[in-house]
């Protein structure tokens, strides 16, 4: 199974747009959350138009996995067709757990993780990257489509042949972590 993983989208439709129509051999898409609004401390994008974000998301025909971010509200769940309000989510990918959250609430010290999860995968930062905790969990994160900080660019990631890459929204690989094989 390939899973396509975006983070922090707030509302860019055209950022969502070039990373749905670049990578086509995704068979699921993981939401790690602030999908539709900017929140007060960002600037409004260019492309800002949640109503599309909105209709781009409810229109995919693939399985959405999607975690509450900080930007997102009830008012958000009232009008996507996929549930988005937990604030975290366990995959199982083939024997290999992988804990989900946008990062604003659990981190990768939380005694939850090491229960739940060899991979700890949050946004809200919007800084991309894959490093090793102290307690040895692998944590990623996708960076943010539409805005990126610490002077990155837009980065998703998608998990496909047991590894997690990151890349660019001009389609460069940034890093890749290799996820266990199963057994």
């Amino acid at each position: 199974m390939n899973y396509l993983i975006i983070s922090d989208i707030h509302g860019s439709a055209d950022a969502l747009r070039t990373v749905l129509n670049t990578h086509y051999f995704y068979d699921a898409i993981i939401l790690v959350g602030d999908l539709l609004y900017h929140g007060p401390r960002n600037p409004i994008l260019n492309d800002y138009d949640p109503a599309s974000v909105l209709k781009i998301l409810n229109d995919l025909k693939v399985p959405i996995l999607a975690v509450r971010g900080n930007c997102d509200s009830e008012v958000d769940q009232m009008v996507l067709d996929f549930s988005m309000m937990q604030d975290y989510s366990v995959l199982d990918y083939e024997g290999t757990k992988i804990f989900i959250t946008h990062g604003h609430i659990i981190d990768p010290k939380d005694a939850l993780i090491k229960r739940h999860g060899d991979i700890f995968i949050s946004g809200h930062t919007h800084v991309h990257g894959i490093h090793y905790s102290q307690d040895g969990v692998v944590c990623i994160n996708p960076g943010s489509i539409s805005m990126p900080k610490e002077r990155q660019e837009p980065t998703y990631a998608l998990l496909s042949d047991h590894t997690i890459s990151i890349y660019s929204l001009k389609h460069e690989l940034k890093v890749s972590y290799k996820v266990k094989e199963p057994r």
